[in-house]
């Protein structure tokens, strides 16, 4: 399976340029399997949302909802995920494994710190990824409380992922993902994962992608 592990649209994101039923498309013509949709769950952003925690965790469903509906025209499996920034630090995190109801229990995660984020995840059977640790002005975070981290392929982006592949030396348990950051059509399917193994759901793409080292996509 060819899975992207990192798109937007511009349902939930309004830094991405595509809409859900374009980018299902796209990802289709790409000889893409599945794809995880990784709005940026953002307090700010949020609050634009709705004036309640309901309505902003439900306006903020709505790109991944119109993706969701495509599977009955795509052959392509759409998954809910998240890239989330806690405040007040710029650094990201792409959480896998999670559903709707996770969103709409924990409203606040935006508010939470690492460890607690972590945990939480954990136990709830998902995986959290450090999204392009090298991406100023991110630095990586305490890796004893992350699965692993991604080597981004959005192009331009300034992402140093060499400096990544010098940093996992010392953390060599850390887990390893590639993600397109798909913001325009110009940048589906520069990123994923291939595996042998079938994945049906998220619940089986955060169990993979923690216990086993994924092959990579890269441009």
């Amino acid at each position: 399976m060819k899975i992207e592990m990192h798109v937007h649209t511009s349902e939930s994101s309004p830094c991405a340029q595509v809409d859900a039923q374009r980018i299902v498309s796209a990802y289709s013509e790409a000889g893409f399997d599945a794809i995880v949709i990784t709005n940026h769950f953002d307090h700010e952003l949020l609050k634009e949302f709705g004036h309640t925690k309901e309505e902003q965790i439900e306006r903020y469903l709505l790109g991944y909802r119109k993706a969701k509906a495509m599977e009955a025209s795509y052959p392509v499996k759409v998954m809910l995920g998240i890239e989330i920034g806690l405040v007040p630090n710029p650094e990201e995190y792409l959480i896998y494994g999670i559903d709707e109801a996770f969103l709409l229990q924990y409203p606040d995660l935006c508010f939470w710190k690492q460890k607690d984020l972590y945990e939480r995840c954990r136990s709830y059977g998902a995986a959290m990824f450090q999204a392009h640790p090298f991406r100023e002005p991110c630095r990586p975070k305490d890796p004893a409380y992350l699965d692993g981290v991604e080597f981004n392929q959005r192009p331009n982006s300034g992402n140093h992922n060499e400096k990544l592949t010098v940093w996992l030396k010392n953390h060599p348990n850390l887990k390893q993902i590639s993600g397109s950051d798909c913001h325009t059509l110009e940048q589906v399917g520069s990123g994923g994962i291939e595996t042998s193994q079938p994945v049906n759901d998220e619940k089986e793409l955060a169990k993979l992608i923690t216990n086993t080292q994924v092959k990579l996509i890269t441009a």
